[in-house]
Order: structure tokens, then C-alpha cells, then sequence
């Protein structure tokens, strides 16, 4: 029995056998998961340095940047505070001395000087080329380009934005902007106003090599409210119908009123000479903009001159173009009716309608010539210039309340017009 026992014991030792782990480094499994893991982290490592190095650039080039809103400061208005003057009795006595006769020297520093300024704000224009292609009665193919100067007036992060003459660039199949450095690159057409006709270009920022951002500047615009006939100026951009010409000269008037559609603007005029082809913007002697060449209002008494919108009344314009915000119109010529005309005449103070845009929101409305706007949306109207602010404040397809005494047999009957409003195509 214990014999049979045994041989059983024998036959099934198998069972008995211990099992030994195997150690780490022998096991495949364990050995490749741990591999594994050790690549994981070392390619993550590697991601992560990529990523800190490369992502600027990444993020300049491919990310979607987030467009800022373009913003110009108002002006303050100016006050003449006059001190009195303390007497005193020992005041020093005022010496005259005999002028000094200038040398040729002196010319030749004051012209340094003031290419000097031209020079620093040369670094704010954009030669912009407007090409366009077409057929001819031949049905011959033809291509014209024109030239033209831009003023660099925004960067809103996504865009560089350039201001120039609308009319210049109006139907043009191609835009190429070029900058102080020589770099050019393509440019859109982003919004005009048909009345100032003022345009916004756009350049894609992230087509803008790091060199040329710093060769570049914005244009810093002055004010045009307190300036005086006689005070020097200079005219940068195209002022002789070529790129990069400079004049120099003196205002001649500064006050001279133009008036547009629902709106008048003051026209600096210099003792310039104007060139057909020209555009660009004249500096004071800071080196500030104060005024946007224009020569669409030239008449007997200043034709052949140099002039410009005076810029502190095309401040919201650039601001309202360069925010993609719509500019809209009633459609009206007209004059102001001040208090004292409105005595002496005895007629209603307001703005006089002289005439309408044919088809326009004021025609359509029912506002006629001979009209006197004295209402708009309950705010008493007193000028032009206060009907084309407040239709900055308004947008397309907006009805606003407008108010007019027209006169009859009975004397003036006030009337109530709904204009809508519309952009000027």
C-alpha cells in the first residue's frame, strides 16, 4: 500500500513544483511597457520644448488674432487764459537789436531742418499702386496703373489700415501697398465714403515682415483748429504727382469753408502749387498731419493751389471708415441760418435746404428745397456741421425724425418728415 502510494506521489510531482516569477529585466512585457512609457515622456518633453520655441511664431502666423477697434482722440478745445501782468518797478529795459542778414548757411540749415520732418513722417506713407486691365474698342487687352500716396492711420492687430483718395482707387482689379523699406504687398479695399472720398485699405499683418513693422510708423494727426494764414506747412506723399516729392510753403487760408452732401468742411488752402496727379497730406512743422490733400473743390479764386481737408473735421471719418462702420447721408445741400440772419430775415434759424441728391433719403421722404431743418429726433439743429455729426451716430436702414418749416401763404407751417437712411454708393 504505501509502495502504491508512493508511485502515485511520483507520477503527479508535477503538481508540486514551485512556480518562480521571473525577474523584471527578464520579462518581455513588463520590459516593453516600460519602454513605452519612457519614450512617452521623453517625446513629450520634446513636445513641449517644440512648442514654447515654435509657438509665437506659430501663433503670428496661423492663429486668429483678435481685431482691436480703432480709436482716434478727440480734441480738446482750446482756452486763451490771458494773466494779468504784475507791474514791477525795476523791469529790465527792452533792448532792440539790428537784424541779423542771413547767409546762404542758414538756408541751407532751416531746408535740412525741415527735410528733417519730412523725412520722420515719410515713415507713415504707402506708395499705393491701383492697377486695373480691360479691352479696348480694338478688343485689344490694356493695363493702367496709377500711383498714389497712403497714410498709415491704424494697426487694429489683424490689419494694417491705409488711408487714401477714394477716386484713385475705385474700380482698381489690383492694390499693392509699399512701405518705407521697399517692401510691398497686396492690399484690399476695406471702406470708402463717397462724399469726403476717403478710402481704408487693409494689409494682412501677418504678410508683414518684422523688419518692415519696424521701419514703419503711424501717422500722428495734429490738430487744424487754431491754425492761421501765413503759418509754414509742408506737403509730403505725391503733392507733385510724383512719389515721394516734397513742398514747402505757407498757408494762404484756413478757414475757407466747402460744403458737401449734409455737411460743410473747412479747406486748407496754401500758396502751393497742385498737380493733377497729386495726393498726400500736409505737416506742420512738428511733423503732424493737419490737413488731407483734395483738389475736387477748387474754383476761380484758388485754382492752381495746393489745398486739403483740414483734419480735425475728418477725425471721426477715418475712425467711422477704418471700424468698417457705415457712413450714411440724407442727401441734402444746404446753408446755416444763424440767430441773427433768422432776425434780420425774419425766418425760423436752422439749416436752409439749398437743393438734394436726386433719389436720395431726404428726396424720398418728402423734404423739399426751400425747406429749414430745425428738428432731428427732438435736438434742435443749428448748422450743417452739427447734421453731419449726429449722422455719424446713425446707422443704414435707421428712420430718423426729421423736422423742416417749409412756408406758404400763411407764413412757415413746421412738418415732420421719417427719412430713412442709406450709404452713398
Amino acid at each position: 500500500m504505501a509502495e502504491e502510494k508512493r508511485r502515485e506521489e511520483q507520477e503527479f510531482s508535477f503538481v508540486k513544483e514551485k512556480i518562480k516569477k521571473q525577474p523584471f529585466y527578464q520579462n518581455k512585457t513588463l520590459r516593453r511597457a516600460a519602454l513605452q512609457l519612457i519614450f512617452s515622456v521623453v517625446c513629450g518633453a520634446v513636445a513641449c520644448f517644440v512648442f514654447v520655441i515654435v509657438h509665437p511664431w506659430m501663433e503670428r502666423t496661423f492663429g486668429e488674432q483678435e481685431m482691436t477697434e480703432i480709436t482716434i482722440p478727440q480734441e480738446e478745445e482750446e482756452e486763451t487764459v490771458t494773466e494779468p501782468q504784475e507791474e514791477t518797478e525795476d523791469e529790465e529795459p527792452v533792448v532792440i537789436t539790428e537784424p541779423r542778414e542771413l547767409e546762404v548757411e542758414d538756408y541751407a540749415d532751416l531746408y535740412t531742418k525741415l527735410k528733417e520732418v519730412a523725412d520722420t513722417a515719410g515713415k507713415s506713407l504707402v506708395t499705393v499702386t491701383a492697377s486695373s486691365s480691360g479691352t479696348d474698342w480694338f478688343n485689344e487687352t490694356y493695363e493702367s496703373r496709377r500711383e498714389l500716396s497712403g497714410l498709415l492711420v491704424g494697426n487694429n492687430g489683424v490689419e494694417l489700415l491705409i488711408l487714401a483718395p477714394y477716386s484713385q482707387v475705385e474700380g482698381a482689379d489690383t492694390l499693392q501697398a509699399a512701405f518705407a523699406d521697399g517692401s510691398t504687398l497686396a492690399a484690399v479695399l476695406k471702406n470708402y465714403d463717397s462724399v469726403t472720398d476717403l478710402a481704408v485699405l487693409s494689409v494682412n499683418l501677418a504678410d508683414v515682415e518684422k523688419d518692415t513693422l519696424e521701419s514703419i510708423r503711424m501717422a500722428e494727426l495734429g490738430s487744424s483748429k487754431s491754425l492761421k494764414a501765413g503759418e509754414p506747412v509742408i506737403a509730403v506723399g505725391s503733392p507733385a504727382g510724383i512719389a515721394g516729392s516734397v513742398k514747402y510753403g505757407n498757408l494762404v487760408a484756413s478757414g475757407y469753408k466747402v460744403s458737401v452732401i449734409d455737411g460743410e468742411y473747412n479747406l486748407l488752402i496754401t500758396d502751393m502749387e497742385r498737380s493733377e496727379k497729386g495726393s498726400g497730406v500736409l505737416l506742420n512743422l512738428s511733423g503732424q498731419v493737419i490737413g488731407l490733400l483734395e483738389d475736387s473743390y477748387l474754383n476761380s479764386s484758388n485754382e492752381g493751389a495746393l489745398t486739403a481737408y483740414a483734419i480735425s473735421d475728418m477725425k471721426d471719418i477715418i475712425e467711422h471708415l477704418s471700424n468698417s462702420q457705415d457712413l450714411v447721408y440724407m442727401g441734402i445741400h444746404g446753408t446755416d441760418v444763424t440767430e441773427e440772419i433768422s432776425e434780420a430775415q425774419g425766418i425760423p434759424a436752422g439749416v436752409y435746404v439749398t437743393g438734394m441728391e436726386a433719389d436720395s433719403p431726404a428726396m424720398n421722404s418728402g423734404i423739399q428745397a426751400g425747406d429749414i431743418i430745425t428738428e432731428i429726433n427732438g435736438k434742435t439743429i443749428t448748422s450743417l456741421s452739427q447734421i453731419r455729426e449726429m449722422l455719424l451716430k446713425f446707422s443704414r436702414e435707421q428712420v430718423i425724425q426729421v423736422v423742416v418749416m417749409r412756408q406758404g401763404k400763411d407764413g412757415y407751417k413746421e412738418i415732420e418728415c421719417s427719412v430713412t437712411l442709406n450709404v452713398l454708393q
